[in-house]
């Protein structure tokens, strides 16, 4: 569940008493609130040096072995008991600790059954913090082979590939087919325009919508238009919310790549399983720097045992080659003899950093139209003039300069579209810092324009009279003459339906490309490319655009790993269960205040007490305390004997003790003293 979609479970009080939590204190001191701490990176690392030794031990565990997963409530302690030291109540302790500082929360599924989980936007952090890489940039003799190896090539950013998307989206129109779908020239298009592998997508065993018409790529497309409000559905057709376009467009781009970056990790987290450990890792590194993979490996596998060579297929088809074909990591392969080694680093515009960017001014010139129609576009160059240029205009290449060319295609394109050839002028001179176009795209313009979209082809319905008598009277009637939209003869010409094509290709012939759409009569459609004015956005907008939205009429094309936020929220669920088997009032306050030595059945009553409760004891045993953890209680010959687990052992197996094998005993109740 992500924070927004946690925020709207919670009260105001509510999410106020987290702050009131020993781990949140320096934050509170610094006015933070909890949704502001709860994702600080800064805030994170000094609640993690606060937090009990339960909380912490707890939480590190449930991180290691399930990641940004949630977890039912049942196998969390089973799990925890398995791989810590701690018995069932401080497992409980723990978490309620956890619970109560806002760092942990579970919901509660229809059948009754706990499922605990931590915000996702918080993950990343916490991993950092419970979980530090000591992976180093490289060595000089690293760098060497590095040197040797094969840089891949060069990915777009994820946002300019995602404009390219959303601009071959709005040039082939919005409609949908009778089931429901993109037609499947869309589609192709929509795959043309981006430079994700679909290999690395599909490591996350994601399930879609329309699989057998979309592929993941696709679906991963519309998934992000939808999760922005950039689409919306209607009857036989998505349509675009131009308030959110226009805004997500203008958003400064460091922005924009950072909303995308969260919106991937909160996607992508919950279905990477044990990978996501590499991934929260990997965002903390430090852009500009060469790291090997092989560092990478070794830290994963000492931090949290697991291996990346055989762990979730995350090597190079996982993070590295995802973020590498969304234009934010770059990976350079090395091979020698038989050995295979991999160098990455971040690019200094990697979205890794909340830093904000200073915006450009509006009066710069982005792109510079030379005599040819090619149009160089700078790379600070807004979005909201990107947009434009994919329809005005085809790109030829798009690296750090973009180029594009202006073709009488694309023109008849952008006139199809809505636009005219004062509107094109104007805009290729203001993006140009106002200087003059050449004269000879001028004439160009003045020529393709003049040419295109002269003609175009519609389905009408014609009233025909069997005579002019007839059709005086209907032309005559008031009431039917402002349903009559035009009368045949000087400028409509009647033509068979089946030689449309035939007439096209002869018109394109002549010079004089006519519309590609047939003309339906509906003159009023939403235009499927929106013109972006410019001029500032609300404040408001803005920030709605750098966020994603939780509710949206487009339908959902990737669906959630965990969608918890169909379930109702619990509140304090662990501290409820300590309450309901911790009641002390029902022992003698000697068995939980200091060491004593007892009849062997009285012994016997702490031990079953124990085990009701699920606490350890502590033992003086040979003159030695020891912390020991009761599992099972065992009848033999009359008398009885206790398995369990000495925690201090090195070796984590459960023996079998004899009430005369320890001298005293006392009970210990989790957050009541020091932690034994």
């Amino acid at each position: 569940m992500k924070m927004q979609q946690l925020a709207a479970k919670l009260s105001t009080e509510h999410m106020a008493s987290f702050m009131q939590a020993p781990a949140w204190h320096s934050a509170s001191q610094k006015g933070l609130t909890w949704a502001e701490a709860a994702v600080k990176d800064g805030a994170i690392k000094e609640a993690a040096a606060l937090l009990t030794p339960y909380a912490a031990e707890v939480f590190k565990e449930l991180l290691r072995l399930f990641a940004a997963m949630p977890v039912e409530g049942e196998r969390l302690i089973k799990e925890l008991r398995r791989h810590t030291g701690l018995s069932g109540a401080e497992c409980q302790h723990g978490i309620a600790v956890l619970e109560e500082a806002g760092i942990l929360f579970s919901v509660q599924k229809v059948w009754g059954e706990n499922l605990y989980f931590t915000p996702l936007e918080c993950f990343t952090g916490w991993q950092r913090a419970l979980f530090p890489c000591t992976a180093e940039p490289i060595s000089v003799h690293e760098r060497e082979r590095l040197m040797n190896g094969v840089m891949r090539p060069y990915c777009r950013p994820l946002g300019r590939q995602l404009l390219s998307a959303f601009s071959a989206l709005g040039r082939c129109g919005l409609g949908l087919t009778v089931s429901g779908t993109l037609p499947k020239k869309t589609v192709a298009k929509l795959m043309q325009a981006v430079d994700i592998d679909e290999r690395y997508l599909k490591t996350f065993d994601l399930k879609w919508s329309y699989p057998d018409v979309y592929p993941l790529t696709v679906a991963f497309i519309l998934e992000a238009a939808s999760a922005f409000g950039l689409l919306d559905a209607a009857e036989g057709s998505l349509k675009w919310n131009e308030v959110m376009l226009s805004g997500w467009l203008k958003l400064e781009e460091a922005a924009r790549e950072r909303q995308l970056m969260n919106w991937c990790l909160g996607l992508l987290l919950p279905s990477g399983a044990g990978s996501a450990h590499l991934a929260g890792a990997l965002i903390g590194l430090q852009a500009g720097e060469w790291y090997s993979e092989r560092d990478m490996e070794k830290w994963l596998r000492e931090a949290t045992g697991m291996d990346m060579l055989t762990n979730e297929g995350i090597t190079e088809l996982g993070w590295f080659g995802l973020w590498h074909s969304m234009g934010w990591l770059e990976l350079v392969d090395c091979h020698q003899s038989d050995d295979k080694e991999m160098f990455f680093r971040w690019k200094s515009s990697a979205p890794l950093l909340n830093d904000s960017q200073t915006g450009i001014p509006e009066s710069s010139p982005f792109i510079a139209v030379q005599p040819n129609g090619e149009v160089m576009v700078q790379p600070e160059c807004p979005f909201k003039i990107r947009w434009e240029l994919e329809l005005l205009a085809e790109r030829k290449s798009d690296e750090q300069i973009a180029v594009y060319r202006l073709e009488a295609a694309s023109i008849s394109r952008a006139l199809e579209l809505g636009r005219t050839r004062a509107v094109i002028q104007a805009f290729l001179q203001q993006s140009s810092g106002g200087a003059a176009l050449p004269p000879t795209v001028e004439a160009l313009l003045e020529v393709w324009t003049s040419r295109a979209c002269r003609t175009e082809f519609a389905e009408v319905v014609l009233l025909r009279c069997d005579n002019e008598a007839m059709a005086a009277i209907v032309q005559n009637d008031a009431a039917l003459a402002p349903m009559l939209l035009q009368k045949l003869g000087s400028l409509d010409f009647i033509v068979n339906k089946s030689q449309i094509n035939e007439i096209k290709s002869m018109l394109q012939k002549a010079g004089y490309p006519a519309r590609k759409a047939i003309q339906s009569g509906a003159r009023n459609e939403q235009p499927g490319y929106p013109i972006i004015h410019s001029g500032c956005e609300d404040e408001r907008v803005l920030e709605i655009c750098a966020t994603e939205k939780t509710k949206t009429t487009a339908p959902s094309y990737i669906y959630e790993a965990f969608p918890l936020h169909h379930f109702e929220l619990n509140k304090y669920a662990a501290r409820k269960k300590l309450q309901a088997f911790s009641q002390l009032e029902q022992v003698p306050a000697m068995w939980t205040k200091q060491l004593r030595a007892y009849h062997h059945s009285t012994r016997k009553e702490l031990i079953e007490q124990a085990l009701q409760w699920q606490t350890p004891v502590q033992l003086r045993m040979d003159r030695e305390l020891r912390s020991f953890i009761p599992e099972k209680l065992e009848q033999k010959d009359g008398g009885w004997a206790v398995v369990g687990l000495l925690r201090d052992e090195p070796q984590r197996e459960l023996i079998r003790l004899t009430p005369d094998m320890w001298e005293e005993m006392r009970l210990v109740i989790p957050g009541q003293g020091a932690p034994i």
